[in-house]
């Protein structure tokens, strides 16, 4: 799963004990989306102070392990795997496309619940206080919560054709992964005509999820 999908996820679990409008707290909702984080600013989490952030750690960790295991997410994969290697997109973006691709085809679906925005605005919004394995992380990490909040919640993404273009800066800069012009050809009319097939897709995914993540109380 993407950030995102991650926050819409934390936003199942119980609020804490007095939480007023029932709303996730923010340290989850925070903590599910870190790992991603720590992967966009190159830095890796060493401890998180508070146990909310750390449950909510654990929760993306679980939550990721669920997701890859759903024969709808991996039958998902495969076809969209598929699709762009009949028209001759490279192996190494291929793969990438195929895999990143869904899950942000599923975040153009779960983009427009509130509940979901509520969870990212509210995770982003916290202020956790975190050890990195090494202080030039947490920087990094400092400039992007400051642009993904000055960003607010990524509406564009109900857009599907929006979502070749941040593939493409996903994968640019990987050697192994960089899609050539070809292969962006290939992965733009593929990952757009492939969005209906997640829409359809999406709510056996959650089911999917919360049958696989039997610990979590709802709270909707």
């Amino acid at each position: 799963m993407n950030f995102f999908s991650h926050a819409a996820v934390a936003s199942w679990t119980a609020p804490p004990a007095g939480a007023r409008n029932g709303g996730v707290e923010p340290g989850v909702a925070l903590g599910a989306m870190l790992p991603d984080f720590a992967t966009m600013c190159s830095g890796r989490i060493e401890a998180a102070r508070e146990a909310s952030v750390t449950r909510g750690i654990a929760l993306h960790h679980a939550t990721d392990a669920v997701f890859h295991q759903l024969p709808v997410v991996t039958g998902l994969m495969r076809e969209l795997d598929g699709q762009l290697a009949r028209g001759g997109c490279a192996l190494g973006p291929r793969r990438a496309v195929a895999h990143v691709g869904v899950e942000l085809l599923l975040d153009s679906v779960l983009v427009g619940e509130p509940a979901y925005r509520a969870a990212y605005l509210a995770g982003l919004a916290h202020d956790a206080e975190l050890t990195w394995r090494t202080p030039d992380a947490a920087p990094r990490f400092a400039s992007l919560i400051e642009r993904l909040r000055g960003y607010g919640v990524p509406d564009d993404l109900q857009r599907p054709e929006t979502i070749p273009a941040r593939l493409h800066r996903i994968l640019a800069h990987r050697p192994l992964l960089a899609p050539s012009a070809h292969d962006m050809d290939v992965i733009r009319g593929a990952v757009i005509g492939f969005a209906p097939r997640v829409a359809v897709a999406a709510e056996p995914i959650l089911r999917g999820m919360r049958a696989g993540l039997p610990g979590l109380t709802e709270v909707r």
